[in-house]
């Protein structure tokens, strides 16, 4: 008697529950066809083993899926090339005021071209890690530079730089501003 009271609570239940996953919300989709589920990393989530990623785009067009490749991995490597460069201008600005010397024009110059020339250095280390086509036919690229390219660059970068904008480097003379900035730029290293 227990068996036919409990086995019609336990089907209904079973079907309620199937029932709710018509209402699931979708994690990410694509930009371009929103009632499409898409790769996480389309929706800029971090990939582990990459220190900096940037995701690019590109329309559907009859020069073909290689054009849109390209074009996408453009646009994925400008958008890194924003972020790193507002990061790295950060890190000085916020070494420099260590020095008492922040806020002049001449020091908000030599800042600009420091994290350009660093940001020109340090890209040149990424790669495609991974691309999809939309349900909509756009293309969509993923971008990385691994843990290990992106140390070695910035390293490399920060040298160049160094040459390129001494003046700035002067004004890191101080140990405290130097320490400052160490510890800021290891800090880099989880963006």
């Amino acid at each position: 008697m227990q068996k036919t009271i409990f086995l019609p609570i336990i089907f209904s239940g079973l079907l309620w529950g199937c029932s709710s996953n018509q209402d699931t919300v979708l994690q990410c989709t694509f930009p371009d066809a929103a009632d499409q589920a898409a790769p996480a990393w389309v929706c800029d989530e971090s990939l582990k083993g990459y220190a900096l990623t940037g995701v690019g785009f590109a329309k559907q067009n009859p020069a073909g899926i290689g054009f849109m490749k390209d074009v996408a991995s453009n646009d994925a490597r400008v958008k890194m090339a924003q972020a790193f460069r507002t990061q790295v201008a950060a890190v000085f600005r916020q070494s420099v005021s260590v020095t008492g010397s922040d806020g002049d024009d001449a020091t908000e110059t030599l800042i600009e071209s420091a994290s350009r020339n660093v940001t020109e250095q340090a890209l040149s280390g990424t790669r495609v890690i991974k691309s999809r086509t939309s349900p909509s036919g756009a293309m969509y690229v993923l971008i990385g530079m691994s843990d290990a390219d992106y140390e070695r660059t910035l390293k490399n970068a920060i040298s160049v730089s160094k040459t390129k904008d001494s003046e700035l480097w002067q004004r890191f003379k101080e140990e405290k501003a130097i320490e400052s900035l160490e510890a800021l730029m290891g800090r880099t290293n989880k963006l």
